[in-house]
């Protein structure tokens, strides 16, 4: 018997997009599944889809909520999970039909505890932004390696989406509501419950780079969850792993700086935080700069060389 492996979708105004995610989930090669569909109180035709696909495969739950963002419909969706492992999916991207078999089979062959797959960032045409690695080659990590790839940022990210878990692994954690950049305080605290992670190099993940979305983003106080949030968990990481304390850095510049671009043309109305951030970049790059062994990213060292001239 394969075990059983829950799917979650939240979804919310993508109607556009909605057909494609789930036609990649239905479609899976590995086929024990329980899909949660979250209708997260969407305006548009969404949730109507949703039903229709229920009406069509048994193995379709649907969940109906008023809005409560995104940690929420997880979580909701967590609490009645099924499933002994889980992976989360974002309802405007899609997935190629081994996204549950590789990592699966990457997680059951390295007795691992959670499992990674490559992904693409992919445009609304179709053509890929990235270039990852497709080589199908199954990489093992101990828990502190895997953590200093996660604080990196290059194999892979803090995202949900594009993982395997054990459903046991949420007992004591879910996702922040209400809150933006939730899978920061979230992710790691999983890789922190698991002695081995794996990392499968297939891209089975095609995270969709919407233009529009992009183009809307700005800086509103709420943005310094992602600070907040990489400083909790550099904090608890490096009290464990004194190691990686110079990758953590890296990661806070990391931070830091997607701030500060955020607030470009919006100084005025926030001096106070501008010069929070500014003052904190100062003291991180004086420190980064040097850090060239721990692969903080080319653009941060040309960064923080020009604001430690």
């Amino acid at each position: 018997m394969q075990d059983l492996i829950s799917v979650i979708v939240p979804i919310y105004k993508v109607e556009k997009y909605l057909n494609k995610c789930v036609d990649g989930i239905i479609n899976q090669t590995y086929t024990n599944l329980e899909i949660i569909l979250v209708d997260d109180g969407t305006p548009d035709n969404c949730g109507a889809i949703c039903d229709e696909y229920a009406e069509k495969d048994s193995r379709i739950k649907v969940i109906h909520k008023s809005n409560g963002g995104l940690s929420d419909a997880r979580n909701v969706a967590i609490d009645i999970m099924q499933g002994k492992y889980v992976t989360f999916i974002d309802s405007d991207d899609y997935i190629g039909t081994e996204y549950i078999q590789c990592m699966y089979e990457a997680l059951k062959n390295t007795d691992s505890d959670l499992a990674i797959c490559e992904y693409a960032y992919v445009r609304e045409d179709g053509t890929m932004i990235n270039r990852p690695c497709n080589n199908k080659k199954v990489q093992v990590f101990n828990q502190e390696r895997a953590l200093y790839e996660l604080l990196n940022m290059k194999k892979y990210s803090n995202s949900a989406w594009g993982k395997l878990y054990k459903s046991e692994h949420f007992s004591d954690v879910r996702y922040p509501k209400g809150r933006l950049y939730e899978d920061v305080p979230t992710t790691y605290k999983l890789f922190m419950k698991s002695a081995k992670i794996a990392f499968c190099a297939n891209v089975q993940y095609y995270y969709l780079f919407r233009e529009a979305a992009i183009s809307k983003q700005k800086f509103t106080p709420a943005r310094m969850d992602g600070v907040i949030f990489a400083e909790e968990m550099v904090k608890e990481v490096t009290n464990k792993y004194p190691s990686l304390k110079k990758i953590g850095e890296c990661r806070l510049f990391d931070a830091y700086y997607s701030v500060h671009i955020l607030l470009a043309g919006v100084v005025s109305d926030n001096q106070s935080i501008s010069q929070e951030i500014y003052m904190k970049i100062k003291e991180l790059c004086r420190r980064v700069f040097l850090y060239h062994e721990s692969g903080i990213k080319r653009k941060m060292q040309i960064v923080a060389f020009v604001l430690n001239k």
